[in-house]
């Protein structure tokens, strides 16, 4: 198994053993054994968390409204790399979107969906948390065994999982509830268009993504922090600004020797934390272009 270890700058891939746990044998009960007190869960109050706006455009600020409801009053804007926000704790359903009430930063208050909103997680924090290799390899494993189950265990509840045949390309939705058929779902799906070409992408995730995510793989790829690795491309491969505020890693397959520059390939994940856990939310992929 590829095992990855992950620094807030490149790192490449090292192939190193499983890890073998001790095996840890109880000691006998004494009447003098003092009584061992169960570790209580961390209790996060979620109002003192700070936010970040994502999926939101650079062209068009945010609008916070006031009450809850895209047909309220404009109270204030945001721009999408708007960080620092803190939530009231209130919530309110309108149809099928939940809103959050939030502290303006100019002072006041106002509304904005949760979908816009996810936790803000400096880079120089996400790049040290030894969780986060840890993602990275069940990722693979997940690929390579091409388990559902374990895929589904890795990505946000939240948001499901958010899939970009091309940085550029329209986001694909994949429902949280339909993760574990990621290998074997019969549906075909729109990707979008290959630039080069100008044709449409159609197929299922088992025909199209699939096996581009397992050419990554097919060699130890480079591992990257919130950078992305690329090759020779016509256009520069670009982190989008819709997810300015979220955290990402890399893998950077390169091209090979001898043979064309362009034959590279890159996939990005992006993660997001849920009461301070991560969580795999997109995947995004970049390539070579004439």
């Amino acid at each position: 198994m590829l095992l990855l270890t992950l620094s807030a700058c490149r790192q490449s891939v090292v192939p190193l053993p499983a890890p073998t746990l001790p095996r840890v044998v109880p000691s006998a009960p004494s009447s003098t054994t003092a009584p061992v007190t169960e570790p209580q869960p961390t209790v996060i109050n979620l109002a003192q968390v700070p936010y970040a706006l994502a999926w939101v455009s650079d062209i068009e600020p945010l609008a916070v409204r006031q009450p809850a409801g895209i047909t309220s009053m404009a109270v204030a804007s945001l721009a999408s790399d708007q960080r620092g926000l803190t939530i009231t704790g209130k919530t309110t359903l309108m149809g099928s979107s939940t809103w959050v009430e939030i502290n303006l930063p100019e002072g006041g208050k106002g509304w904005i969906r949760d979908w816009n909103l996810t936790e803000d997680v400096p880079s120089s924090t996400f790049c040290e948390d030894i969780r986060i290799a840890d993602l990275a390899n069940q990722f693979i494993v997940a690929i390579r065994e091409r388990d559902g189950g374990k895929l589904s265990e890795l990505v946000s509840p939240k948001r499901g999982l958010i899939i970009r045949h091309d940085w550029w390309n329209p986001e694909v939705n994949l429902a949280y509830s339909s993760v574990p058929g990621f290998f074997l779902d019969p549906t075909p799906i729109n990707w979008g268009v290959n630039r080069d070409s100008e044709l449409e992408i159609d197929g299922t995730i088992r025909e199209v993504i699939l096996p581009q995510l397992e050419d990554v793989f097919s060699i130890a790829p480079e591992l990257n922090c919130n950078k992305l690795g690329a090759g020779s491309t016509a256009r520069d491969a670009m982190w989008p600004s819709d997810y300015s505020n979220l955290n990402y890693i890399s893998f950077y397959r390169a091209a090979p020797d001898p043979g064309s520059q362009l034959n590279w390939r890159t996939w990005a994940l992006g993660i997001e934390y849920l009461a301070g856990q991560p969580y795999l939310t997109l995947l995004i992929q970049y390539r070579g272009e004439i």
